[in-house]
């Protein structure tokens, strides 16, 4: 003969309880474990300046289309316009991970290419921030590209 248990309300009650208690130690727990990462480390500042950052997105609307990434081998091929910057650098920026950030200067070769070795990226979403003067005007263009 078996003993069965009687399920009253208290007991039922102790059990919801355990159980609620349990899912917010879960809860608490992957919260922690979870990292967050600004798309910008000082966007205030930033933020404040942002009108100079529309006046180069302006100046660069006629680049847009120049710049390209493609992928050869071993290689990410960045191919610049024929521009004759003063200055500037391109930013890989990875959304998920800023571990993965990378900057370098713009460097074109006689052919108007940049490479990058492939193994500088990880598969994912980047997104090239390319900045540069020329004649002391600002020129800012942002680009997407997937490594895969």
């Amino acid at each position: 003969m078996s003993k069965r248990i009687k399920w009253n309300w208290g007991t039922k009650l102790v059990i919801a309880i355990v159980l609620f208690m349990c899912f917010i130690f879960v809860l608490v727990y992957m919260s922690s474990i979870n990292t967050i990462d600004l798309v910008e480390r000082d966007y205030y500042p930033k933020g404040l300046q942002y009108q100079n950052r529309i006046e180069e997105i302006n100046n660069a609307r006629i680049f847009r289309d120049d710049f390209n990434m493609t992928r050869e081998n071993e290689y990410m091929v960045f191919s610049v316009p024929e521009i004759d910057p003063d200055s500037g650098s391109i930013i890989f920026f990875r959304p998920s991970n800023q571990l993965l950030d990378f900057a370098s200067k713009i460097q074109p070769d006689s052919t108007g290419r940049m490479y990058f070795p492939l193994d500088a990226f990880q598969t994912g979403l980047y997104v090239m921030k390319i900045h540069w003067y020329q004649n002391a005007e600002g020129y800012y263009i942002e680009q997407k590209f997937f490594v895969n």
